[in-house]
């Protein structure tokens, strides 16, 4: 596991400062929707620990997702936490300030789509994950329809778990891509069927809007990190034959091409705001507040939503609050009402 020590421990002022800091251009703001047992949590884990923005403190003690007991017990992901990354795109020149991440964690259980569709609104795209022996599932569905349909959070698509295609379903490399080109079909024929009118949201392996691997294994790619590499799909899935794990998470590490699809194709909060606000808000559009949410402009009137409110067992259950602000800031000393 030679790249798990990769955890940006960083001053807990830097921090502040990036998350406070007001250039949206570096911003996003996602969820990774996915069916149950399809490996959300393995791979927000797995991007925790690859690209986690935490405190020193933290570092030690990594609180991964699955954060209460019930949910330890059950084995699911029933509460909803946040979790920071940073990331440092390669193709940029390093002189560049990084891009700060918000993964808003959604629960994969059918019963909880009500959470589902909180951390969602908070949320301006969605890694929709497909667990590749399974394929497109009627929860699959669903997630499509609440995240693109309801809440217009632009997708992009991880196909999980393809060493079971080679493994299990002992599937030759070229039945392998046949059946990631089927899962993607599937879910671009949901997408369409939902997606907001007039934009052209889909998602496309050539276009680098898709990630084949294993979060598991902790490797995947794009079409563009084979081109890079000069690798073709069937090299990689020879790589699995040979049982050769070790090369794949060394030279296709699974971070990479999930944290490039954000860069490339989810929206910055300032993009989101303009067709998302008119959709997702229903006030007056031309009203002073109208305006400052569509504008996401931190001098207008304060309105943001909590998503999850998290009591803290190592702090006397003291409440966490998590959200999202949509209009305005919100200062550490500042007293916040619940209005509906």
């Amino acid at each position: 596991h030679s790249g798990y020590t990769m955890v940006k421990v960083k001053n807990p002022e830097e921090i502040i400062k990036m998350v406070t800091s007001t250039d949206y251009s570096k911003k996003k703001i996602f969820s990774i929707v996915a069916h149950i047992d399809h490996g959300k949590t393995t791979a927000t884990d797995y991007l925790l620990r690859r690209a986690g923005l935490m405190r020193p403190e933290d570092a030690g003690q990594l609180q991964m997702t699955d954060s209460d007991d019930e949910e330890q017990a059950r084995g699911i992901t029933i509460f909803t936490s946040v979790v920071l990354l940073i990331f440092n795109d390669t193709r940029k020149p390093d002189t560049e300030e990084p891009y700060i991440f918000q993964i808003n964690d959604t629960p994969g259980h059918i019963s909880f789509t009500g959470e589902v569709s909180r951390a969602l609104r908070g949320s301006d795209g969605a890694i929709i994950l497909i667990d590749a022996l399974e394929g497109v599932m009627t929860q699959t569905e669903t997630n499509i329809r609440l995240a693109v349909g309801e809440e217009y959070c632009k997708p992009v698509l991880f196909i999980n778990k393809v060493d079971r295609l080679i493994s299990e379903l002992k599937l030759s490399p070229q039945d392998t891509f046949a059946r990631i080109d089927k899962i993607t079909r599937e879910a671009n024929e949901l997408i369409k069927k939902v997606r907001p009118e007039g934009s052209k949201w889909s998602v496309d392996f050539a276009k680098n809007s898709v990630t084949v691997g294993s979060a598991k294994h902790g490797w995947g790619f794009t079409y563009e990190i084979l081109l890079e590499k000069g690798l073709k799909p069937q090299d990689v899935f020879a790589k699995y034959t040979e049982g050769d794990i070790q090369w794949l998470r060394d030279n296709l590490p699974l971070d990479e091409p999930m944290l490039r699809m954000v860069v490339d194709h989810l929206p910055d909060p300032e993009t989101a705001a303009k067709y998302r606000i008119p959709h997702i808000w229903g006030g007056d559009l031309n009203s002073e507040l109208g305006q400052s949410l569509q504008k996401s402009d931190p001098n207008g009137k304060l309105l943001g939503m909590i998503t999850k409110i998290f009591l803290d067992p190592k702090r006397n259950y003291a409440p966490t609050l998590i959200g999202r602000i949509f209009s305005g800031t919100l200062d550490q000393s500042d007293t916040i009402y619940l209005i509906n």
